[in-house]
């Protein structure tokens, strides 16, 4: 009966310890079940102990207490142990990052920076305990008026992303140019918590951007705005003009006679000068006017906010007048005017590019007026660059059509008082036109380029004609031939030359050229060289117009010329006018004490004759003895042998 009951007894503390156990096992499971732990349970077979086992697997809970029982969890540790490595490497990369990371939190008060990576720490300058806990405007200064700082603070209000340059500022003070990328962090609510910050320092990037842009829209020598950046100013000014009512201005400068000065002084000190006028110009306008440099000695102002062509006017007269006290260059005065024209938006053009044509129109007016002065544009400017450009049309026709001719003017020598030679004039005879006069073609020529194969024709048809003479048993006479400053410089002239008296078959003796004094003293040292080649073909040489120009003595014996020719400008009034006298009597002496011969053109009074002959001039050219006139006539004269009176 005992026995029963303590063997009873016994099994009936066992029983519960087992219900006990398994209770527990199951209020474990309905843990793991509750944390979404996946899992199975095995009954086992009777064991006195618990253990926990753990497996790469997962982990094994074995209780023991009369049954065995298996909670087998299948929670994966390499999954545990991925992420947890996952998140270190996250964490290093932080740390590592090159780019300024910081974080605040969106929840405290004023947003406060929470953490900051050390690359924060070596842009900025400031470490992490002089920034945690307070707002990232700290680097900012007192620059807070960029307007990127409002789309940050508007992006942190709506919670969304957003990407700004701005103006940042190391604890130091110096500035650096910061691209920040701001993005939101929320929680598993969707709550915003906190706000990750990326900037990095692209100031270098800034500087290099800036210094292109700049290259791109600023001239290289004076700094000023150039022809791209002008186009932008013209515009908005024309812009800001059609908003408000009044009126803008486009001003067209051009030095006077740079290149002479830039010879003289060298391109060195050239440069020198033209950043010396840009400075002066700059400081002449209004910080709403712009002044560009188009390239050259070319210069365009831009002026905003006139009420009419007297305010601009007033302006222009102003600037002008500046020229009027020299240039300091490399410690030597510099003197230099210049002319500028204008025009008026909307009075004078309805569109940038018109504006600047008729600015540019108006240049060349003042300097057709005698330069160092403004010009106004006026219609008139127009209606002269349409016939210009007509003209210039039929001139490029000319040649092939054959509308040009020569005419022969009579030289005669003043001690046999017969024609020794004559000079090759043209002439062209338009069909819509009639007989246009050589001063409204020969310069358009010239800045065309035409002058080249005209030049050529005219060299060829006069050469043609003296042999025609000479054939014709008429006494050979010396063909004189002008040569354009433009036909001087051609690198083949001598070839052409060379050809056309083969071709013609003409004694290079016969001919002579005519070259002018401003031409030759352009680059002297080459002039010499070219005029001696010609020289060293039996060629003579003449300088015409000699007076008007700058001619240096020292140069004009080194020249290998035969003869000057007194301009007719001062022949005009030789009995008259005693200053032209003078000139002409200099110009004799000088000529005979270099050994040569002097020819004086437009004579066409006794009077003059007289005052020649008794200064001893050699020769003559002019109407008193006769007009330009066509090749039969000229022919019918050298048959007649007619002579001046003694």
């Amino acid at each position: 009966m005992g026995s029963y009951s303590k063997t009873s007894a016994g099994s009936a503390k066992t029983a519960i310890f087992r219900i006990a156990a398994l209770f527990s096992l199951l209020v474990a499971a309905w843990v793991v079940i509750q944390s979404g732990i996946p899992f199975a349970l095995v009954l086992g077979l009777k064991i006195e102990r618990v253990t926990w086992i753990q497996t790469l697997g997962g982990s094994l809970f074995i209780i023991s207490a009369g049954w065995l029982l298996y909670l087998l969890v299948h929670r994966t540790l390499s999954a545990i142990a991925s992420a947890e490595e996952g998140m270190k490497l996250r964490d290093r990369a932080i740390e590592s990052s090159v780019s300024a990371i910081c974080i605040t939190d969106n929840l405290a008060p004023d947003n406060p920076i929470v953490y900051v990576n050390p690359a924060f720490e070596r842009i900025t300058g400031y470490s992490s305990q002089e920034v945690v806990g307070r707002n990232p405007r700290l680097l900012q200064g007192t620059d807070l008026a960029q307007p990127e700082l409002l789309t940050i603070r508007s992006a942190l209000q709506d919670g969304r992303p957003c990407h700004v340059v701005l103006r940042n500022y190391r604890k130091d003070g110096s500035m650096y140019w910061s691209e920040l990328n701001i993005a939101p962090v929320r929680n598993d609510a969707g709550t915003v918590t906190h706000h990750i910050g990326v900037h990095s320092d692209i100031t270098d990037a800034k500087t290099h951007h800036e210094e292109l842009a700049r290259q791109a829209n600023h001239d290289s020598l004076t700094g000023l705005p150039n022809r791209n950046l002008l186009w932008d100013r013209i515009d908005r000014a024309c812009v800001r003009t059609q908003r408000y009512g009044d009126f803008a201005a486009v001003a067209f400068l051009d030095l006077d006679n740079f290149k002479v000065v830039n010879d003289s002084l060298g391109h060195s000190l050239g440069d020198h000068l033209l950043r010396a006028v840009a400075a002066r110009l700059e400081s002449s306008l209004r910080a709403t006017d712009t002044v560009a440099r188009l390239g050259g000695d070319e210069f365009v102002l831009v002026f905003c906010d006139h009420k009419g062509e007297q305010s601009v006017s007033g302006e222009l007269q102003r600037i002008v007048e500046s020229f009027s006290q020299p240039f300091s260059v490399d410690g030597r005065d510099v003197f230099i005017t210049a002319s500028v024209g204008v025009a008026l938006f909307p009075q004078d053009a309805k569109d940038p590019e018109s504006l600047m044509k008729s600015a540019e129109l108006a240049m060349y007016r003042a300097k057709e007026s005698g330069r160092n002065a403004y010009q106004l544009y006026t219609a008139e400017m127009q209606t002269r660059v349409n016939e210009r450009l007509a003209l210039e049309s039929k001139l490029r026709r000319a040649l092939e059509r054959g509308e040009f001719s020569l005419h022969y003017q009579p030289l005669v020598d003043l001690r046999s008082n017969r024609v020794f030679g004559c000079e090759a004039l043209l002439r062209w005879n338009q069909p819509d036109l009639g007989m246009v006069g050589p001063a409204q073609f020969i310069p358009l020529a010239e800045e065309t380029g035409l002058i080249v194969p005209i030049g050529e024709w005219v060299l060829r048809t006069a050469c043609r004609q003296s042999k025609a003479w000479q054939d014709a048993g008429l006494p050979a006479v010396s063909m004189a031939v002008n040569i354009s400053a433009r036909q001087f410089r051609e690198k083949n002239l001598l070839q052409v030359v060379t050809k056309i008296l083969g071709e013609t078959g003409l004694d290079p003796t016969q001919l002579e050229f005519e070259v002018t004094e401003s031409m030759i003293m352009h680059d002297a040292q080459n002039a010499i060289a070219d005029l001696q080649a010609f020289r060293d073909m039996g060629v003579k040489l003449s300088v015409d117009d000699f007076g008007t120009g700058y001619s240096s003595l020292s140069y004009l014996k080194r020249f290998p010329v035969d003869r000057l020719k007194i301009d007719q400008s001062f022949v005009r009034d030789i009995t008259t006018d005693a200053d032209d006298a003078a000139i002409a009597q200099a110009v004799i002496t000088l000529a005979h004490t270099m050994n040569l011969r002097v020819i004086a053109e437009g004579v066409e009074t006794l009077e003059q004759l007289a005052f020649l002959r008794r200064n001893q001039c050699d020769e003559i050219q002019g109407y008193l003895f006769g007009k330009p006139m066509p090749a039969d006539e000229f022919g019918k004269l050298l048959e007649s042998g007619r002579t001046l009176p003694p």
